[in-house]
């Protein structure tokens, strides 16, 4: 019998001065890096694998020094039923000297009886800013899809000068239907978000949200501010509603608007 092909990706990236001093992409892992109007230059990750399953294998590597970026992906990215060992997801971004960004993938969609497990490491120096949002979709509604089984582990270390200041862990081990249905827990919504913040620049903001944030039917957000971190999670009923309540959020951290790639 033979082996079911794997995808992988690799790609490691550094910026100096906002000028790009290394470009390495290999496998299905490509970046581009679009001409726009807006002083916030942006990066786009591609996957051409189309989504993960079991026993893919992708790392990504970014690098800024003295520069600012914002970086969000081409699509959302599917994790597909696996069948083995999980697919895997490594990523690391190190900011140094006065560096600047902005972590804004589009939604990660689990598919039921996925195998996924992600890890995302940030390191930053002092004077730079950063922030991250991460959602994730456990089933397409629009597509009268549900998630009631899979295995998804996810777990991120933000360090600042080299200090440990969160951690984040997720998973889900198996059978799931019972946790969405609970008030407790997801109280049948199907969409998360977390947003995190480190930075002065970032908890500026942060502090204007938390004043005049307006929560809806369709999903519910709530601000904390606390040990020099900004944290906003948001549950909603579906996808579409999460996106609408984030471009609403991230608006605030952008002169002029959040990138096209975002918009509903």
């Amino acid at each position: 019998m033979n082996k079911l092909q794997r995808s992988f990706g690799e790609l490691d990236i550094k910026f100096r001065n906002n000028d790009i001093i290394k470009l390495f992409q290999k496998g299905a892992s490509k970046a581009i890096i679009p001409n726009v109007d807006d002083a916030l230059q942006q990066m786009i990750l591609i996957n051409t694998a189309g989504g993960i399953t079991s026993g893919d294998n992708y790392s990504t590597s970014i690098e800024l020094d003295n520069s600012s970026m914002c970086t969000s992906t081409q699509a959302a990215e599917k994790i597909y039923k696996g069948i083995s060992n999980p697919g895997i997801v490594d990523v690391e971004v190190n900011l140094k000297n006065n560096s600047n960004m902005y972590w804004l993938p589009q939604e990660m969609i689990l598919f039921n009886n996925c195998n996924i497990r992600r890890k995302i490491n940030i390191n930053i120096e002092d004077n730079s800013n950063f922030l991250m949002s991460e959602s994730i979709v456990f089933g397409r509604t629009s597509m009268k899809e549900k998630f009631t089984t899979g295995l998804y582990s996810d777990f991120w270390k933000i360090h600042k000068n080299k200090k440990l200041v969160h951690v984040e862990a997720s998973n889900t081990n198996g059978y799931t239907a019972d946790i969405f249905a609970k008030a407790a827990t997801f109280n049948k919504n199907c969409a998360i978000n977390i947003i995190i913040g480190i930075g002065d620049i970032i908890l500026k903001k942060g502090e204007i949200i938390k004043n005049n944030l307006k929560n809806s039917k369709m999903s519910h957000s709530e601000v904390s501010i606390w040990d020099e971190k900004l944290i906003i999670r948001t549950i909603s009923i579906d996808n579409y509603h999460l996106r609408f309540a984030l471009e609403n959020i991230l608006s605030y951290f952008f002169k002029n608007s959040i990138p096209k790639i975002w918009s509903i």
